[in-house]
């Protein structure tokens, strides 16, 4: 998993805890005690006691499936844990009576507390939670509630947990509590300071900015992550490894470029994420307004003889990205050069759902940011205006109302957006006549066909490429005649931004029906 950090960071990033009277923490107090970096060491966490060790995360959202474990205790202490919720207008402390208990007193060590599911508690308020020790002195997470040391300089807050951000475990942190006294004066911190006494482990949280879509930097598959906190402030860690390069418009194995490589069996090349029969080889040649170039692309003449570099295509003689100007209409997204669905192939785990491709916990297990608000029914995140709102096919919801999915988009070159979709402009555009209308030379749909109410029946339209020619529309007489077949041009693809899976297994069934008919005088062979 690719991990990279990133720089809107709510967190402190100092590499050292200091007390207020200068010392450093945790200490290695060497009394015979079992260690934090003995626990880390058995519990394969790579965590160093001292560089690892912050004060932040402090506070933390709850997601679903929380749990609470005591990991260590190195005191004869009888104390116990629990949370309060974080009222970012307090002036003082949690009350006691507002501290709810999830770790009882005297819990021996390996007590793992699961049915301590923070959201559905009816005393969480819904925002941040922070965690305390209970004892003789109740210690908090949040540093600024513990007590003051007065007669340092400057005067500061004991530190009396000292929080580890699991390395091994997602949304975990360790929070380690020092159970002695504190009081006003600078040595009044009664403690060894080496943070042993209680150390618990919280899985089933994430802090302020946690758990959000971000980008790795790093290209392909490799470039969704999700925001995860660490010692030194949030990290954006990839989602998706790199793999084995496939015909799918993904770059698979994260190296820059989509689809490269020998890709597809004998005589078919890979375009736009589909293999389809190359041209120049067998019976198949390109349609009389395209050139057949030196990879078997049937291409528009002036790129015949254009060599672009990886991850750039021809367009009009002139190399481009194929994405380049594209603003696909929500919900799709552009890849290499057609508008898809990303969720389209995505299957998600129990608890996640996809969203912009990415799987993510579900809204009703994880906080939605500021202005969004948690639709239950589809677990993702939606414009607070929009929760509850469905719109029609072709609609999307802007500000509480259904506006047109077309508005602002810009489709690849050839295409027009109508239906909420980016669709060929031909298919877009094309009318019923006698004959019916014609699919797009892009296009993997079926001709439609009209009725002559007068007479015969209309003739079907001819298909598009890689479609069926339709059915000729009924007439006074009888049926019509059935349009011309449609012929497997390299880069068919879907008209309304379909999964590229399901395109190829449309274009093999065109293929299966190998109709001939009169596009054939034309000097195109069909399939």
């Amino acid at each position: 998993m690719a991990t990279l950090s990133i720089g809107l960071s709510p967190l402190s990033a100092s590499a050292l805890i200091t007390q207020p009277n200068g010392t450093i923490m945790p200490l290695d107090s060497r009394n015979g005690e079992v260690q934090l970096y003995t626990l880390f060491e058995r519990r394969g966490e790579a965590i160093d006691y001292q560089a690892d060790g912050n004060t932040a995360p402090s506070t933390f959202s709850p997601l679903c499936g929380f749990t609470a474990e005591l990991v260590l205790t190195q005191t004869g202490a009888r104390l116990g844990v629990g949370w309060y919720n974080v009222d970012p207008a307090a002036t003082a402390p949690p009350a006691l009576d507002d501290i709810h208990p999830i770790v009882p007193v005297g819990a021996p060590v390996g007590t793992i507390v699961t049915a301590a599911d923070i959201r559905s508690d009816p005393d969480y308020a819904g925002g941040q939670i922070g965690f305390a020790l209970i004892g003789a002195q109740t210690h908090y997470s949040e540093q600024q509630w513990n007590q003051v040391c007065t007669g340092c300089i400057p005067p500061g807050p004991w530190v009396t947990a000292v929080i580890y951000t699991s390395v091994v475990t997602p949304n975990a942190f360790y929070v380690a509590f020092e159970d002695g006294s504190v009081g006003p004066d600078p040595d009044d911190f009664n403690n060894d300071g080496d943070y042993n006494d209680y150390v618990y482990f919280f899985s089933g949280l994430t802090c302020t900015g946690g758990g959000e879509p971000c980008d790795t930097g790093l290209p392909g598959v490799c470039a969704p992550g999700v925001t995860q906190c660490a010692a030194d402030g949030l990290t954006c860690q990839g989602l998706v490894p790199a793999s084995q390069e496939t015909c799918d418009g993904l770059d698979n194995d994260c190296n820059g470029t989509a689809d490269e490589g020998d890709l597809c069996p004998a005589d078919h090349v890979c375009d736009r994420g589909v293999c389809v029969q190359a041209c120049g080889r067998g019976e198949f040649v390109c349609p009389p307004e395209k050139e057949c170039n030196a990879a078997g692309f049937c291409v528009d003449p002036a790129c015949a003889d254009v060599v672009c570099d990886a991850g750039q295509v021809c367009a009009g003689g002139q190399c481009r990205a194929a994405c380049d100007g594209v603003q696909c209409p929500f919900p799709t997204v552009c890849r290499v050069g057609v508008c898809v669905d990303p969720c389209s192939n995505v299957t998600c785990e129990e608890g996640t759902v996809c969203d912009g491709g990415v799987c993510k916990p579900s809204c009703p297990c994880t906080p939605c940011p500021s202005g969004r608000a948690c639709e239950e029914e589809s677990g993702l995140c939606r414009e607070s205006a929009c929760v509850g709102v469905a719109c029609p096919p072709g609609q999307r919801c802007d500000a509480g109302a259904c506006v047109d999915a077309c508005a602002g988009a810009v489709c690849p070159s050839g295409q027009t957006c109508a239906g909420g979709a980016c669709v060929d402009a031909a298919s877009a555009t094309a009318t019923s006549g006698p004959t019916g209308s014609t699919g797009a030379s892009l296009d993997s749909g079926a001709g439609g066909g009209v009725t002559d109410p007068a007479g015969s029946g209309g003739t079907g339209g001819s298909g598009g490429a890689g479609g069926a020619g339709g059915a000729g529309g009924a007439g006074a007489d009888g049926a019509g005649a059935d349009g011309g077949c449609g012929c497997l041009v390299a880069g068919a693809r879907g008209s309304r931004g379909a999964p590229l899976a399901a395109i190829a297994l449309a274009l093999a069934g065109v293929v299966r029906r190998r109709r001939r008919n009169a596009s054939a005088k034309a000097g195109l062979a069909c399939l």
